[in-house]
């Protein structure tokens, strides 16, 4: 989904968070040459549940894909919506697992996805700082969420430039009325993953943008 320079990978190594242990174009077409290629259960693990919820939350890179992922979807999706992690567990070799958000067509995840309102889904990217880009199809929800964020201290970008994350075949919009898709930089992910203060806040400021989201699409129906 991202291209990441060597410089931005090693000092992401060197920090201690992994960044995307990729460079160049997945060398998978898609989830079912990946089921075909690598073992469940060994290679990479699955995180499906069904909470019967309007809101999904997506982790289609976690494991050691891009690390602290895993952990921030949980906290979002809490007890009550819908979750879906995939998690990749070949260490340093992770990134032969990657699939871009366009491609990852695992349909345990596009089930959940497509029966939901809304979704959103949490990325790892290898840029300086500590702040979070803000994209996805539903720009209604993406502002919602970025100015939530910015509320609870966080430094956004709204829309995200770089990584827009607006294709139809991205799995976060494959919800009824598209999604939003959070690419937070790997330092804050890093202090993230370490479940401190900053965690319950950014975990509230995206619970709370996204329930008000959903709210308006519900009695504004476009």
């Amino acid at each position: 989904m991202r291209h990441i320079t060597l410089a931005a990978l090693l000092a992401a190594i060197l920090s201690g968070c992994a960044a995307p242990y990729r460079l160049g174009p997945d060398s998978l077409a898609g989830f079912g040459q990946l089921e075909s290629s690598y073992t469940e259960g060994r290679d990479y693990s699955v995180e499906a549940y069904d909470r019967g919820s309007a809101i999904t939350v997506l982790a289609p890179h976690g494991g050691d894909l891009e690390r602290g992922t895993s952990r921030l979807a949980r906290a979002v999706a809490g007890a009550d919506w819908n979750l879906y992690i995939f998690n990749a567990w070949l260490g340093r070799g992770s990134g032969r697992l990657h699939l871009t958000s366009a491609n990852f067509d695992d349909p345990r995840a596009l089930d959940l996805a497509g029966r939901s309102r809304l979704a959103v889904s949490l990325h790892g990217q290898a840029e300086k700082g500590k702040w979070i880009c803000v994209g996805g199809a539903n720009a209604e929800a993406g502002r919602l969420v970025s100015e939530a964020l910015a509320r609870a201290g966080f430094r956004t970008q709204f829309p995200c430039r770089r990584l827009p994350g607006r294709s139809s075949k991205n799995i976060t919009n494959r919800a009824a009325a598209g999604g939003v898709q959070l690419e937070v930089s790997l330092s804050l992910l890093r202090e993230l993953d370490k479940g401190g203060a900053d965690l319950p806040k950014f975990t509230l400021a995206v619970r709370e943008a996204l329930s008000a989201a959903l709210k308006d699409i519900k009695e504004n129906p476009r």
